[in-house]
């Protein structure tokens, strides 16, 4: 037995120092020995797991809790490997029985806090994270990902304060820094946000150029190119930076997606607007037109909030159906955005906007998403205006509107630009742009109004009270 325990022990070094096929050898030899020991099932769990044989390895980490049901590494090993395998709910399972047998160890609190987070259990992850960092605060990672689920559930201030506890600890951290850099411009200080916020160049790939890169010094005389960058909300709302740039240098040209630069033709943004993928015309200098507002001072005290900044086209003639108010609807942003599924929701759910008699609804989406295509049938009052060839025969259709609802996406941007009344519906963590002390208003759009979401997740309760005001816009209202 001694001559076996012996061999246990070399096997542990060998683990530990990440000779792995070592450790396996010695274990496997002990269970061919018949050795029943906790210890010995717990090590060889942990060497499948490391080599990336999870099924196997959880067979033996079971035996070894079965065997020594109070020992809250074997549940923390089951706990990673279960999250290996694609499985967080089981691996929360085994880290909160791992905490609870410890609850003095941080790093299981850690790891419950990244799988309940994966979970989407954001109030039970920055629960485990605040018991981490209380811990050990010296833990950078814990008090960044605190930072993060507390933005996240609308908790802006106190984030700010565990992101800066992070950076305080690491000041070269630069996942705090871009996850500050968010909480800093929701929370209105801009020009912070905006300095953090160029730090995204650090993990993107640039553009490269030949011509220095501007920062916003006046250039009188020459030419500034603004590349475009992110997605057409982005691209929407940083036009109007387009004109103030121009103040400061001779030319301006304007980058962007293709499907905006007839609209931002038709508007004149810009000395010229060219779409992605275009030669780039001569010129001077660049700049991405996302780190227009950093560089042109922009605070809250003095956005560029004249609208509208985007001229409107010609409206377009629309099917005839009852109603004497006409409203656009879009209801679902892009499936490839990272928080799509916190910002969209499905054409089911707008059943009682739809049911509000007199108002004549149609589709400004682009398209409508499948899952919604056999919906569009049970709402006889909605019509599919379809043929969106790009944002300008979009802006026609929005001209045509006597007003727009739609979810914080494009449709939403476009139609606050062309100074057209739009009621907007915000996820209770909002996008940056939406900020956290304007209410129902917004300095971007003086014709914007906002809907924001009472609780995480409860889009039912802004629906019913988009419906209420609908029905009170159609009794004479103010929209």
């Amino acid at each position: 037995m001694d001559n076996q325990q012996q061999v246990l022990k070399r096997a542990f070094v060998a683990h530990n120092a990440g000779r792995h096929e070592e450790a396996e050898v010695f274990c496997r030899t002990l269970v061919q020995a018949g050795l029943d020991d906790a210890q010995l099932f717990f090590l060889l769990g942990m060497v499948l797991h490391k080599t990336g044989r999870g099924a196997q390895a959880v067979q033996w980490l079971e035996r070894a809790a079965q065997l020594q049901p109070g020992d809250a590494r074997i549940f923390s090993g089951l706990g990673c490997v279960w999250q290996q395998l694609g499985d967080p709910a089981k691996a929360a399972g085994h880290f909160a029985r791992a905490a609870g047998l410890e609850p003095q160890q941080a790093n299981h609190f850690y790891s419950l806090g990244n799988v309940t987070y994966q979970l989407g259990e954001l109030e039970q992850a920055a629960a485990a994270f605040q018991r981490a960092v209380e811990l050990n605060p010296r833990d950078a990672e814990s008090w960044n990902n605190l930072g993060k689920c507390l933005k996240e559930l609308n908790r802006v201030d106190e984030s700010i304060v565990a992101y800066d506890r992070a950076l305080a600890l690491q000041p070269g951290y630069l996942l705090a820094r871009q996850g500050r850099s968010i909480s800093l411009l929701t929370a209105g200080r801009l020009a912070e946000g905006f300095r953090d916020y160029e730090l995204r160049w650090l993990t993107l790939q640039p553009r490269q150029f030949t011509v220095p890169r501007w920062a916003g010094q006046p250039i009188p005389g020459r030419t500034l190119f603004l590349h475009a960058e992110q997605g057409f909300g982005d691209g929407i709302q940083s036009a109007r930076y387009a004109r103030l740039a121009r103040e400061r240098c001779g030319r301006v040209i304007l980058e962007c997606r293709p499907e905006l630069k007839t609209l931002f033709n038709y508007s004149g943004v810009a000395d010229e607007v060219i779409a992605f993928g275009e030669e780039i015309p001569l010129c001077d200098f660049y700049t991405s037109v996302i780190s227009l507002p950093g560089m042109l001072g922009i605070t809250l005290e003095n956005i560029p909030s004249r609208t509208p900044y985007l001229q409107t086209p010609p409206a377009r003639e629309l099917p005839p159906q009852a109603g004497n108010l006409r409203v656009g609807l879009a209801w679902a942003g892009s499936p490839a955005h990272n928080d799509d599924a916190a910002r969209s929701l499905p054409l089911a759910m707008l059943a009682p906007v739809l049911a509000v008699s007199g108002v004549a609804f149609y589709s400004l989406q682009m398209p409508v998403p499948k899952r919604d295509e056999p919906e569009m049938e049970k709402f006889p009052n909605l019509v599919d205006l379809g043929g969106f060839i790009d944002y300008l025969t979009t802006a026609s259709a929005v001209a045509s509107m006597d007003m727009v609802i739609s979810v914080d996406t494009s449709v939403a941007h476009l139609a606050g630009a062309l100074g057209k009344p739009v009621w907007t519906l915000i996820q209770f963590a909002p996008d940056w742009r939406w900020f956290q002390q304007f209410g129902e208003r917004t300095p971007w759009y003086s014709t914007m109004r906002l809907f924001r979401q009472p609780r995480r997740g409860d889009w039912l309760a802004v629906i019913d009270r988009v419906a209420a005001e609908l029905s009170r816009q159609k009794r004479g209202k103010q929209l």
